[in-house]
C-alpha cells in the first residue's frame, strides 16, 4: 500500500495533521502538539441510511446531504454519496473512510468546511458562515448563505490591499472585547467569475495569485494572508447581491442590535442543527457579537465586471478607516427593503 503524506497546520486555533489534503498555508513546527488528527481510512458501502445513535444534525432539501450523530463511542458525521466520518468523544481523532464511487477531491473540500466546522461546534466554539479580511490592525468579516457573494467581497478587498483572515468559516473569541478572530483557511474559493476577479490583481498589484479547481469545481484563489492571530472584528457585512442593472451604487445600513441578531441567525455554518444545547450555544454566541460588533448589511451592484469602488465604498459606509479602527456611530433601522431583501 502506497505511505500516505499528513500536512500539519494551524487552522482555527487547532493544530491540525490530516491525511486529506488541506491546502493550506499556515504551517507550525515540527512537534507542535496536535489538537486534531485527521486519518484517511478504508471505504465504506454508500448508503442513505441515517447513522445510529442520538441525532445531533442533518440537512435534507432535495437531496440528504449531511447527518451526524453521538453514542458512548463519540461521533459520525456522515456525507452522503461522499464519506463517514467517525471522531472520538473527545474530538481529537477523527478517521474519514470514502464512500464506494465517491470523488477523493471532495473529501478536502468537506473536511476543511463541514467536519472542522462541526469539530469547532461541539467543542463549545463560537464559528460563523464568514469570509473575513485584515484592513489595518483589525478584521472586517462578511456573512451569508452560500451564494450571497462572502467569498467574491473578500476577494475584492483583497484586491485592493487587504489580507485573507478566512474564508467560509470563522472563528471568533467572544471572550474578547470586542471578539477576536482566529486564522483560517488560506484560499477563496469562488463560483464562475473567478478569473475576473484574478485580474484585478494583476491590474492593481502587479500579480496574479495562481488559480486552482477546488473538489466541488470552484476556483481556489490564494492571495496575501493575514499572518496575525486574535485580530479584533470591526464589522460584519451581510452582503446582498444586486445584479439588475438599475443598481449602479452601494448601499449600506447599520442594522439595530435586534435587527443584527435576527439576520445573522439565518446563516448558521452547519444548518440543520438538531441538538438543543448547541442551538442554546449558538443564541448566546449571536447575542455577544451583536452587542459588541456593528453588524451591517450591503445591496452591493453585482458583476461581473464590479464596480471599480465597491470595496473602498463598503469601507467608507462601515466607518473602517485605514488603521482599521471602526467607526462607532448610532445605529440605523434597515429600511424594510432591506429587510425584505435578506429574507428573501
Amino acid at each position: 500500500m502506497a505511505s500516505v503524506t499528513s500536512e500539519l497546520g494551524r487552522v482555527y486555533g487547532l493544530v491540525v495533521r490530516s491525511e486529506v489534503p488541506m491546502h493550506l498555508d499556515r504551517t507550525v513546527p515540527d512537534g507542535t502538539p496536535v489538537d486534531l488528527e485527521i486519518a484517511l481510512g478504508p471505504p465504506v458501502a454508500d448508503t442513505e441510511e441515517t447513522p445510529t445513535g442520538r441525532l445531533l444534525l442533518e440537512l435534507r432539501g432535495s437531496r440528504q446531504y449531511y447527518a451526524a450523530t453521538a453514542d458512548d463511542q463519540g461521533f459520525l458525521l456522515r456525507f452522503y454519496g461522499s464519506c463517514d466520518v467517525v471522531l472520538d468523544r473527545s474530538l481529537t481523532h477523527a478517521t474519514v473512510h470514502p464512500m464506494a464511487g465517491a470523488d477523493a477531491a471532495v473529501l478536502s473540500v468537506l473536511v476543511n468546511g463541514t467536519l472542522l466546522a462541526f469539530v469547532l461546534t461541539m467543542r463549545g466554539e463560537t464559528v460563523l458562515h464568514a469570509s473575513a479580511v485584515q484592513v489595518g490592525n483589525a478584521a472586517l468579516a462578511f456573512v451569508g448563505a452560500s451564494g450571497m457573494g462572502k467569498s467574491t467581497m473578500a476577494t475584492l478587498l483583497c484586491a485592493a490591499g487587504a489580507r485573507l483572515v478566512t474564508d467560509d468559516v470563522l472563528r471568533l473569541d467572544t471572550t474578547s472585547s470586542p471578539p477576536t478572530c482566529a486564522l483560517g483557511a488560506t484560499e477563496l474559493r469562488l463560483r464562475k467569475g473567478a478569473d475576473h476577479l484574478a485580474e484585478r490583481f494583476a491590474n492593481q498589484l502587479g500579480s496574479s495569485p495562481g488559480l486552482r479547481t477546488t473538489g466541488d469545481a470552484r476556483q481556489a484563489l490564494a492571495p496575501a494572508r493575514s499572518v496575525t492571530e486574535d485580530l479584533p472584528l470591526a464589522g460584519l457585512v451581510v452582503p446582498v447581491p444586486d445584479h439588475s442593472p438599475e443598481r449602479r451604487t452601494t448601499e449600506v445600513t447599520r442594522l439595530a442590535p435586534q435587527e443584527a441578531m435576527a439576520v445573522l441567525s439565518q446563516f448558521p455554518r452547519l444548518p440543520g442543527w438538531q441538538d438543543a444545547a448547541v442551538l442554546r450555544a449558538a443564541f448566546h454566541h449571536l447575542a455577544d457579537i451583536v452587542d459588541q460588533v456593528p453588524v451591517h448589511v450591503a445591496l452591493l451592484p453585482w458583476g461581473p465586471p464590479f464596480p471599480e469602488d465597491i470595496a473602498s465604498c463598503v469601507l467608507s459606509a462601515t466607518g473602517l478607516v485605514a488603521d482599521g479602527r471602526a467607526g462607532v456611530g448610532p445605529s440605523r433601522r434597515a429600511s424594510s427593503h432591506v429587510r425584505r431583501t435578506v429574507a428573501s
